[in-house]
């Protein structure tokens, strides 16, 4: 009976390239054509307050076919896609930081209107795979408390002012060593708000990562 059910959902809901949305076997990750794609394991310094900064590590530059699977998985309802990347984050954090131990893995949140609007938060949900797979808990350690402006429309300067307040930090970050996970970074602005509400909070260390880095000079800030 189990793997009739098995077999039927592979025919109902085919396991498919990440990238670029062929249909693959349940045992592949990726197709034959995509399989030469490999993690760029970036690091983007970001600024906090008091000349401190944080370092945030990212999977894959934010172009070509990397682009297409992060569009779709966050405008046409494939968030299956979140615990490919997922993965990927995981991968760079054991391959850069093999030393570090963390408590716990949190991420960018959504506010409570956005996320019923979209069905779930990509952010979230590649946090969970990497918390799986990096064998760490997860904790919604963060709350979005005020709506904001679109980001990737505003400068440098606007996004920091645009992100400023709309997030705070929960009690349950008091103490712990975190990872906190985007789905994109591009000037950082949104996590190092995030990183900042968190150390405010008393969270012992902040370390971020995210499934793609927007390219330097494709920035719009």
């Amino acid at each position: 009976m189990k793997m009739n059910r098995e077999w039927l959902l592979n025919i109902l809901f085919p396991s498919r390239c990440p990238f670029c949305g062929t249909v693959i076997s349940s045992d592949e990750t990726t197709c034959q054509d995509c399989s030469s794609i490999e993690i760029d394991n970036l690091i983007r310094p970001m600024p906090l307050k008091e000349q401190m900064s944080v370092c945030c590590y990212a999977a894959y530059w934010y172009q070509g076919v990397v682009r297409q699977a992060i569009l779709r998985m966050k405008f046409k309802e494939e968030p299956s896609i979140c615990t490919f990347f997922g993965k990927s984050v995981a991968k760079i954090v054991r391959e850069r930081l093999p030393d570090m131990t963390f408590d716990a893995v949190t991420a960018v949140p959504m506010t409570r209107l956005h996320q019923m609007r979209r069905g779930y938060n990509q952010s979230i949900l590649i946090a969970k795979s990497a918390a799986r797979e990096l064998h760490l808990p997860y904790r919604n350690c963060l709350r979005k408390v005020r709506h904001n402006r679109i980001q990737h429309r505003l400068t440098a300067e606007e996004r920091r002012k645009n992100v400023r307040g709309a997030y705070c930090a929960l009690p349950c970050a008091a103490g712990l060593k975190l990872l906190l996970v985007d789905d994109i970074v591009t000037t950082g602005a949104t996590l190092s708000e995030c990183t900042q509400q968190l150390l405010n909070a008393g969270a012992v260390q902040v370390v971020c990562a995210a499934a793609a880095s927007s390219v330097p000079e494709k920035a719009t800030d």
